[in-house]
């Protein structure tokens, strides 16, 4: 059936980079703090930046769940003191949407924070599937897919069938477009320290690496798969982290942090991981879009609940070391 083709390549482009609940950043913080003329207590800033995993998505209550207001909560018990988490993450950004962001005044407390922590390169790697699917498809992930008429799901559907039949072309074109990005994130991660640097001489800086989150899995649901999947994840994955760790040690007053380590220890990976579509999506026929499909086909790579903790936790062993 064409729809199933087709909501599985919107699904899949969908959950690789979480993009939903971009506004809901920390930006009204800063203002409402300058505007009240009562004392008020000194308070400590720790500056979050990223994506998706930073931002907290796939979090009922990301302001209290995600890692970065974990690890504000500990500062503050730790120091008996009032320490906020100004979190400037947003969901889908890869390292040039960051330096972006950072370039055009997106991170307002960063030059008076004593903590920064960096969570970027995932992107780097996995919108190269969602920025293709999304090419060759023309589907906007923004769109209502209830209306979507029967012209432009032949359309698009063609346009898929055409994308995928050479099967070695794809996986071609996908690798190639991982290696222009990877170059990327090298260079944009220099130009991230000189900005962070230039006005923040003094901030402890934590840069974390990237997990695998797709670690023994033959399929994700992915265009251009491998048979074994994971393994080709955790190939590109290391390049990455390779890049990240080379960052780090050229800079001697940056903290690494090894997420990647901590989430290799766990059985089963804590991701949010196989998921069903929306119970709300329907089809034009009237039929429930979650029944046809296998839950299996689609995999969800942000961490959970515990995968946040375990990056709190991580970073807090870190911090500790460096206290």
């Amino acid at each position: 059936m064409k729809w199933k083709t087709l909501v599985a390549v919107f699904c899949s482009a969908l959950l690789l980079t979480g993009c939903a609940d971009t506004a809901k950043t920390d930006s009204g913080s800063e203002s409402s703090a300058a505007e009240t003329t009562a004392p008020q207590p000194v308070e400590h800033a720790l500056v979050t930046l990223g994506d998706s995993i930073a931002f907290g998505y796939g979090m009922e209550d990301p302001d209290n769940q995600r890692y970065s207001a974990i690890i504000a909560k500990k500062l503050g018990e730790r120091d008996d003191a009032d320490w906020h988490d100004y979190n400037y993450a947003l969901s889908g950004d890869d390292s040039s949407d960051l330096l972006w962001r950072l370039e055009k005044g997106r991170a307002m407390r960063l030059p008076s924070a004593e903590t920064i922590i960096i969570n970027i390169g995932s992107n780097n790697l996995l919108r190269v599937y969602s920025d293709y699917v999304k090419e060759v498809t023309d589907i906007d992930t923004d769109m209502d897919i209830e209306s979507i008429t029967d012209e432009q799901i032949e359309a698009m559907q063609t346009k898929i069938e055409d994308a995928f039949q050479d099967e070695e072309a794809v996986r071609k074109e996908l690798q190639s477009r991982i290696d222009t990005n990877l170059q990327q994130l090298e260079t944009d991660l220099d130009a991230i320290y000189n900005w962070i640097r230039e006005r923040n001489p003094d901030g402890q800086v934590y840069v974390l690496n990237i997990y695998n989150p797709y670690r023994g899995m033959e399929s994700a649901g992915l265009p251009g798969e491998t048979e074994a999947f994971g393994d080709y994840a955790q190939e590109q994955i290391d390049r990455a982290n390779a890049i990240l760790s080379a960052f780090t040690d050229a800079h001697s007053d940056l903290i690494p942090v090894d997420v990647a380590e901590a989430f290799a220890k766990c059985d089963p990976v804590p991701i949010i991981g196989k998921t069903e579509l929306p119970e709300d999506v329907s089809l034009p026929d009237g039929s429930d879009a979650a029944s046809q499909f296998d839950e299996a086909e689609f995999v969800d790579p942000h961490p959970n609940e515990a995968g946040q903790q375990l990056i709190a936790d991580t970073i807090w062993a870190e911090m500790e070391s460096h206290a």
